[in-house]
């Protein structure tokens, strides 16, 4: 876990010293700032299993380019989900837990663009990588999750409302590949985030 946190750090000094210079010498607006926020994620199983959406939380950098209404948005986060499992066959549950780096890239379009308020509406691809899980709850689903991707691309749509330099975004989370080759089946997760661009 600390070396994910110094992870995280070392991107956020890299990236805001990055966007500090290329402001200097570019005519379009580049911030750079900070986002964290809760995820209600499911993790769809095989069969003799039922899944459900379980809260989550990710924490990150993010980096945008505005061209007047458009703008282009990079962002690297630090993400747990969980998705709670249960057994047809018993009684009971138990939650799966994943960590992984997520990379978002966004193009949005402000639907609304005061000087301290817009209203925003964006779509985009997203990388992950699987750092590690936590499937000990049942041998049978820990034995399928061996044979998982840990690269994995999806897509990302929502909403979103900034007021001076603070946001507020709604985002779902869908996946575009298989998480195993054994089966089909695609996460997916509804995000909840708060930002602020210092810069």
């Amino acid at each position: 876990m600390n070396m994910y946190k110094l992870v995280l750090l070392t991107t956020i000094f890299l990236v805001s010293l990055f966007s500090s210079k290329v402001n200097a010498q570019s005519p379009f607006p580049i911030h750079v700032g900070i986002k964290g926020g809760s995820n209600f994620s499911e993790l769809p199983v095989t069969d003799g299993f039922s899944s459900k959406y379980a809260a989550g939380y990710f924490v990150g950098a993010m980096a945008r380019f505005d061209f007047k209404r458009f703008y282009i948005q990079n962002e690297i986060l630090y993400s747990e989900k969980s998705s709670k499992i249960e057994n047809t066959s018993i009684t009971g549950s138990k939650n799966a837990k994943w960590r992984s780096l997520e990379m978002p890239l966004l193009i949005g379009y402000k639907i609304i663009d005061v000087s301290t308020l817009n209203v925003r509406v964006f779509g985009g691809g997203v990388y992950s990588y699987v750092l590690d899980e936590n499937i000990s709850s049942l041998n049978q689903l820990k034995d399928s999750y061996t044979k998982f991707n840990k690269s994995n691309i999806g897509y990302q749509v929502g909403a979103g409302v900034e007021m001076w330099k603070f946001t507020l975004d709604f985002t779902y989370q869908g996946g575009l590949n298989n998480i195993s080759k054994e089966f089909s089946s695609k996460t997916n997760s509804f995000n909840v985030s708060v930002g602020y661009f210092f810069l």
